[in-house]
């Protein structure tokens, strides 16, 4: 019986790998997902520079959880309109609203990004940007906001401040924390005359990652694997559909701890057993990463661990038939 997605602990730990391998991601960075380079932007003018040390200041005090400083940053005629459509008038309303803010998030950092600073009229400005609110357990909230300041008596006074909800991140976006993962990657163990080759690259669209692998003994192909790591806007995760060569399949959910992330697997080989590892990568360089598997089990019986390899940027890219494309092409 062939069982390709957990085999059993006959051969050596570089063909575990090598079969695992082809359930579990392997890529590296790739140039055409990086955003084309910025025109040179002009110095900050004095304006501009005002309003983002008005926005320090706004943070520190909001750090503080100084309600009245705070308030002192809007006009007495100002009105904020909060991003689910309440509105506040008057510096006082205004105050109030923020009070009831910092009680409900109590020991909160506040992060203003100002994304653009425009002048309207000699007295007026126009701020847009983005604000984010980090709790005390370490949750995150953000906002879009657009500020119109008024000058008095020298100072950039918020006259009018409207909220909006930030649009929620594409799936594209939410796999970004994989794409220095993408490209070519090989490992080969001499001894026994194995090869392991991965393929990785964005599928047209930009909203999955596709995955390739080729397992060679003698210079000659003995198993092949597919793998489709995407988005669940459902149940918010990542996670990822493999298949094998010789019909075997297996689902799994990811999980990131900074530079580590747990593929946790469960599938069928082609016979019908049931399979299911809990695999670990760690990026170590831009070329090379570690892979282990843990916890696998066959029809529920527990299996031996793959002890920890490493992994390496394969040197030649892989040939391959047309071009899939980042995001936009």
């Amino acid at each position: 019986m062939k069982r390709t997605l957990l085999p059993l602990p006959a051969v050596n730990s570089v063909y575990f790998a090598a079969v695992y391998f082809a359930t579990t991601l392997s890529l590296s960075s790739l140039s055409l997902a990086q955003p084309p380079s910025q025109p040179s932007q002009p110095s900050d003018t004095p304006e501009k520079s005002a309003i983002l040390a008005n926005d320090r200041s706004y943070e520190a005090a909001y750090a503080k959880g100084d309600q009245k400083a705070l308030a002192d940053f809007f006009t007495q005629d100002a009105e904020y309109t909060t991003e689910d459509g309440r509105i506040f008038s008057g510096r006082s309303g205004i105050e109030e609203a923020i009070h009831a803010a910092l009680a409900e998030n109590q020991g909160a950092k506040l992060t203003i990004s100002a994304d653009s600073v425009r002048r309207l009229a000699p007295e007026v400005l126009l701020e847009k940007g983005s604000t984010t609110v980090q709790a005390k357990d370490g949750e995150l909230s953000s906002s879009l906001y657009t500020a119109i300041y008024v000058n008095q008596n020298g100072k950039w006074k918020i006259s009018q401040l409207i909220e909006s909800p930030q649009p929620a991140p594409s799936a594209h976006e939410r796999l970004s924390e994989l794409e220095w993962l993408l490209g070519d990657w090989e490992e080969a163990d001499k001894t026994s005359d194995l090869k392991v080759r991965s393929h990785n690259d964005w599928a047209r669209g930009g909203n999955f990652i596709t995955r390739s692998v080729t397992v060679q003994r003698g210079g000659q192909t003995t198993l092949e694997g597919w793998q489709i790591i995407g988005w669940d806007p459902v149940g918010e995760y990542i996670r990822s559909w493999t298949f094998d060569g010789e019909g075997g399949f297996a689902e799994g959910s990811w999980t990131r701890d900074g530079q580590r992330w747990l593929l946790r697997e469960a599938g069928f080989g082609p016979d019908g057993s049931r399979t299911s590892a809990e695999i670990t990568m760690g990026r170590l360089s831009p070329d090379r990463f570690s892979w282990e598997a843990n916890n696998r089990t066959l029809d529920g019986e527990p299996q031996p661990q793959i002890s920890r390899i490493e992994i390496t940027r394969a040197k030649t890219a892989t040939p391959t038939m047309g071009t899939t494309g980042a995001k936009g092409d």
